[in-house]
């Protein structure tokens, strides 16, 4: 999984996919970066709602209903008791204020003291008396306050209207730490580390942990969406599938827009064949580099896009037009085509369908 995200970074490859446009330059960026593809149109509520800076990750929580419970009942309880030290604290010195007040105002009240009769020492006293407890209650509400406030804007809503269910929608948002460092657009291709780091986040051993404990320096719940995942879920009209929201990575970025990468779908059958294409592709372009004929990449690029995206499909006759095609290519640019080829172990399933149109070349 790691290493099919590091190798694609480093190719800087576009994607072959059958969706996209054929009218791309050598220049440009065919789509997103394999094994990150354009986010599905059926998460456009969530994604509207999510911060473009940030990354996001996204995977379903199996754990027990019972097992989320026990991990909200200990913030709860922290936080009534927080609540309750706060409140028993305005109600200890609901008088105090007021009476301070009056006095800075020049009023008389209980906390009046004719300072002409008082010495220096006794002056400097009173005022470290009364000054000592307005900085202790600056500091406990300016520490505790938010946590009860946030708690309840976020867990408690979240757990109000979506409950304890046995599959339960997470949406994880990078921590400003996290993000601050992240060099839009380029660390998706660039920061092996960054990427490597994220990987981490969404492995299986870490997801085993209930939701609410993946919270860390890096990465937060993001309630909101969650909220709204499950609305959409539920939502009949919507008909939207739990697997929508399988663990994946989800980051916006200039070229693209919202890109998904579907982390999970690495391991299963079709994952892995995947993964052999990028491989491939990449083995593909790094060699045409090291050639001088980077260009030639791109052009073979849009060739196959615009062959795959005709209607009708990528049929064996296309196939062979299209090899014909790359070959008179590389035979103008001076590459043998078939040597290449086998250098770089073939061209069986790109643009979608194996390439039986070798065999009109063979």
């Amino acid at each position: 999984m790691a290493k099919s995200a590091r190798r694609s970074a480093k190719g800087k490859s576009p994607a072959i996919s059958p969706v996209s446009s054929g009218a791309s330059t050598p220049s440009s960026q065919s789509g997103p970066l394999p094994p990150f593809t354009l986010a599905p149109d059926s998460l456009t509520p969530i994604l509207s709602i999510l911060s473009p800076s940030e990354v996001y990750l996204i995977h379903i929580d199996t754990s027990a209903p019972d097992l989320k419970k026990q991990t909200f009942t200990v913030p709860l309880l922290t936080n009534i008791l927080i609540a309750a030290l706060l409140a028993l604290r305005i109600y200890t010195v609901r008088n105090t204020y007021p009476a301070l007040l009056a006095t800075v105002l020049g009023l008389n009240s209980s906390m009046t003291v004719d300072t002409t009769s008082l010495s220096f020492a006794e002056i400097a006293t009173l005022i470290l008396r009364r000054a000592l407890p307005i900085m202790l209650d600056y500091f406990l509400f300016m520490t505790f306050v938010p946590w009860p406030t946030r708690f309840y804007r976020g867990p408690a809503q979240w757990r109000r209207k979506v409950g304890f269910q046995d599959n339960e929608i997470i949406v994880r948002r990078s921590q400003p730490r996290l993000s601050q460092t992240l060099e839009r657009n380029r660390w998706v291709r660039e920061d092996e580390g960054m990427r490597d780091k994220i990987v981490a986040a969404v492995t299986p051993d870490r997801l085993r942990k209930t939701g609410y404990l993946l919270i860390d320096t890096d990465w937060d719940l993001d309630y909101a969406a969650m909220i709204k995942a499950h609305e959409l879920v539920d939502d009949t009209n919507k008909g939207l599938s739990l697997d929508e929201f399988r663990t994946a990575v989800l980051v916006n970025t200039d070229t693209d827009g919202w890109i998904i990468w579907h982390v999970g779908d690495e391991n299963t059958e079709e994952g892995r064949v995947r993964s052999k294409q990028r491989d491939q592709i990449l083995a593909f372009k790094d060699k045409l580099s090291d050639m001088g004929h980077e260009a030639l990449f791109f052009r073979w690029v849009e060739l196959i896009q615009y062959e795959s995206t005709r209607p009708g499909g990528f049929t064996a006759e296309r196939q062979a037009s299209a090899m014909v095609q790359a070959k008179q290519m590389f035979d103008d640019a001076g590459v043998d085509f078939t040597n290449f080829w086998q250098e770089v172990g073939g061209m069986e399933g790109f643009g979608g369908d194996d390439w039986e149109g070798q065999d009109e070349l063979d």
